[in-house]
């Protein structure tokens, strides 16, 4: 694998909405391994590293995933765990009650994603519809137990995650697995009765604080290796990335995102011990200066490759 990097960023005039835009991204990645990212968090140095070699070393897996720690404000102030399973049994379950994979941290082979149909639209749940056809036709399934990205977070999210509209698209997906007889009649009514009460009984700043507690605790060490992308620049160069298979990254990037937290993410991609092939960057619609400024810092850093 080389270890040059293409960032190859294309260009949607109107914002279609996060299905389409992964949707759009997924279509021009040209590797077979595909990782995700969001636009404002930070990958831990090794986390493609690791992921890889779970590939390699089970060439059944379809995806792999991993955990993630959260912060609010600056990266240091860690706040908890999204603690998810690891096994695929493990994980089939845990899929009856909740998303069991951590959407920011997956790496999935291309052509298991689209056997499924891909990502469709399904307000704010269309990772976790993904998840759930891809198990239907049968992949398989995998986390990691190391952190592998840090999250932002904080009164926004909650607020994104909360609220009728919300709500209703959950309880839809809920019947989608009752109909398709994932989950029970009875799973079914718990479920929808745990997500009202979260999702439009409590407020945002109520529904931050139980994220908060039903997040797991990070310890001393977990939470600085979960920064290190940020705080320190490393050079990684004499690594045999040539042992490892190529693979793309696939980001989207919207005008309501913020430019710094937007050149932090890009950093800690390419800040890898392991290094992608290429970043295909889907922009969302209309941007501010401000972000165009932050790809054209990147398309300096890496290679250019024509499209």
């Amino acid at each position: 694998m080389s270890d040059v990097i293409a960032l190859r960023p294309f260009y949607l005039t109107q914002n279609v909405g996060h299905g389409e835009a992964r949707r759009k991204s997924l279509s021009e990645c040209r590797y077979q391994l595909v990782a995700l990212m969001d636009a404002d968090d930070i990958c831990c140095y090794d986390r493609f590293e690791k992921q890889l070699n779970c590939f390699m070393k089970d060439s059944s897996l379809s995806i792999v995933g991993g955990q993630i720690t959260e912060f609010v404000g600056e990266s240091n102030n860690v706040t908890g765990m999204r603690v998810v399973p690891e096994k695929h049994n493990e994980i089939a379950k845990y899929m009856k009650k909740r998303c069991p994979m951590n959407q920011v941290t997956a790496m999935f082979k291309k052509e298991e994603v689209e056997k499924a149909g891909g990502y469709i639209d399904w307000y704010c749940e269309e990772d976790y519809y993904l998840w759930i056809r891809m198990m239907e036709h049968g992949c398989s399934f995998a986390n990691v137990p190391d952190v592998l990205v840090n999250v932002r977070t904080g009164e926004a999210m909650a607020g994104r995650r909360g609220g009728w509209k919300y709500f209703f698209s959950e309880a839809k997906l809920q019947q989608y697995m009752l109909k398709k007889r994932i989950i029970s009649p009875i799973r079914y009514l718990y479920n929808v009765a745990i997500r009202f009460g979260g999702e439009v009984v409590l407020n945002d700043k109520m529904r931050q604080k139980l994220f908060s507690l039903v997040r797991e605790k990070a310890d001393s060490d977990m939470k600085e290796y979960s920064i290190v992308g940020k705080t320190e620049t490393k050079n990684f160069s004499e690594r045999d990335n040539a042992a490892y298979p190529p693979f793309s990254v696939s980001m989207c990037v919207y005008g309501g995102d913020d430019a710094e937290w937007f050149d932090v993410a890009l950093e800690s991609v390419i800040n890898q011990t392991v290094r992608p092939s290429e970043i295909v960057l889907v922009v969302d619609g209309p941007i501010p200066q401000t972000i165009q400024d932050v790809i054209h810092k990147y398309e300096n850093i890496c290679e250019r490759k024509e499209l």
